[in-house]
């Protein structure tokens, strides 16, 4: 089984020059704590996740959500996956990297959709699909979070 068969492509994306709060009213109408962020050529530039938002409403406490754009809270460290990766590898990535969502993007870096690992977790159980245990392991770790000596080695 491959991302294909099991990715949203209804998804909501903003622009680097949108306004958060136009960010954030993306988030709540998508019921969704996570959105890309596409270039005017389509490419995928970063993510802002929820919690992304809110750094950025600490970051720059005097000017408020009309007044950070999506570039200004924006992760520009993109952890992608392409359509034809296996749910095998888009866990590994997952878990490596402590993310719960994927965009999916083609080889032009253009996005196709988002996986995340609710749409894992709720798939039919068919062939070639990892076992219960495998899919816990992948949570644990993208739950995990380092710690000042695991950073300090």
């Amino acid at each position: 089984m491959n991302v294909r068969e099991l990715m949203t492509i209804d998804i909501g994306a903003c622009a680097p020059g949108d306004e958060l709060v136009t960010v954030l009213l993306l988030m709540r109408d998508r019921r969704c704590g996570w959105a890309p962020v596409v270039d005017s050529r389509g490419v995928v530039v970063g993510v802002i996740t929820d919690r992304d938002a809110a750094m950025a409403a600490l970051n720059y406490p005097t000017r408020g959500a009309t007044r950070i754009s999506a570039r200004d809270a924006m992760s520009t460290d993109v952890i992608a996956c392409a359509s034809d990766d296996s749910i095998r590898v888009v866990l590994s990535k997952m878990a490596t990297h402590h993310v719960r969502r994927l965009p999916v993007l083609d080889d032009r870096g253009h996005l196709q959709g988002v996986i995340s690992i609710d749409d894992i977790i709720r798939a039919p159980r068919k062939r070639g699909m990892p076992d219960a245990e495998t899919i816990l392991e992948a949570l644990r770790a993208i739950l995990a979070r380092p710690t000042v000596a695991d950073v300090s080695r």
